[in-house]
């Protein structure tokens, strides 16, 4: 048996997730990455995609937005701006969101407002891509 951590995933709106779990990886600054058991404690920035979540031998994926994570021996905390599991996507709404974001591209008067929206986009696309994987 794997070693367990404590992992909960926090947004603004809800307490997302909260358990003990054999491994999370997520999106990272950096790329992706892997937090188990004894992973040395550290801050890490949370890039927005998906997030895969193993617990009792079997993995969830869930799409974060941006945040930060906490990384402790024993507990591991997620702040994220949003999460979603692939049940709770629309995928009408995430098209919609999609052209919104495609036009804001389009308009950006400056690199922060292109960086936010490419971010933006990347949670979207993500969310299509694991809702139809799921469906």
């Amino acid at each position: 048996m794997a070693a367990l951590f404590s992992l909960e995933i926090i947004t603004p709106d809800r307490s997302f997730f909260s358990g003990e779990v054999e491994s999370v990886i997520l999106p990272a600054k950096g790329g992706e990455m892997e937090i188990l058991r004894y992973t040395l404690p550290m801050a890490v920035v949370l890039e927005g995609g998906v997030m895969r979540i193993g617990q009792n031998s079997r993995w969830m994926e869930a799409v974060v937005g941006q945040g930060f994570v906490r990384v402790d021996r024993d507990k591991t905390v997620i702040m994220a701006e949003s999460a979603e599991w692939p049940h709770e996507i629309d995928s009408e709404k995430v098209q919609e969101e999609i052209g919104e974001i495609d036009e804001k591209l389009r308009r950006a008067q400056s690199m922060r407002e292109y960086r936010m929206a490419k971010a933006q986009l990347a949670i979207q696309l993500a969310k299509l891509k694991i809702k139809d994987y799921k469906d």
